[in-house]
């Protein structure tokens, strides 16, 4: 009666490594489909399921790991919108960069998952306007080097996060951070510093 447990745990684990196997495989042959179709990707790159509906305007350096289901949308102007995730970098599950321009992520960086950068603006001063009438603004977003972004945080347009910069899980962010700074908060605030 002992070993009917013991080969159930043995089948279980043959179960597990097999799948490993073809789990590391499919995700191998997404890849090789996305550089073929232009995306630039560097070396010793984890890149699990993600979404990218135009992979020729994105740029994955060496050593990053992107969880599952990560989208990185460039929607603007072909020339003038592009994606950058520099090097050692972490980008969480069910993240979201939605951009119109250019977004540039630092090298070393830590991104949670849950996390939306969102860079477009609708123009709603008028009331004689209807809002989704108005032209769809865009403006760059930043990330420096050495950030750590916690989880569920939004981070809006023309936004600049300076190196070494800490952002508090479930922060909107709408302007600027300086470096080396920790904010959180609904609008993002200053709370303290790195030491």
């Amino acid at each position: 009666m002992n070993s009917s447990p013991y080969r159930r745990k043995i089948h279980i684990r043959i179960f597990y490594r097999i799948s490993c196997v073809f789990e590391n495989t499919y995700y191998k042959i997404r890849l090789c489909k996305f550089r073929l179709l232009g995306l630039k990707i560097g070396r010793n790159c984890t890149v699990k399921k993600i979404l990218i509906p135009f992979p020729e305007r994105v740029e994955i350096k060496d050593n990053c790991f992107i969880e599952d289901y990560v989208r990185l949308r460039v929607g603007g102007p072909l020339g003038k919108s592009s994606i950058s995730i520099g090097y050692n970098t972490f980008v969480g599950h069910s993240t979201q960069i939605n951009i119109g321009s250019e977004f540039k992520i630092g090298d070393n960086c830590l991104i949670a998952p849950l996390c939306i950068f969102s860079d477009a603006y609708h123009p709603f001063e008028y009331r004689d306007k209807l809002i989704n009438s108005s032209t769809c603004l865009y403006t760059s977003i930043e990330v420096g080097n050495d950030v750590w972004i916690g989880s569920g945080c939004v981070i809006l347009r023309g936004v600049k996060i300076g190196d070494g910069a800490v952002i508090a899980a479930g922060a909107v962010v709408n302007k600027s951070v300086p470096p080396y700074e920790i904010w959180g908060g609904v609008p993002a605030k200053k709370i303290g510093e790195r030491r």
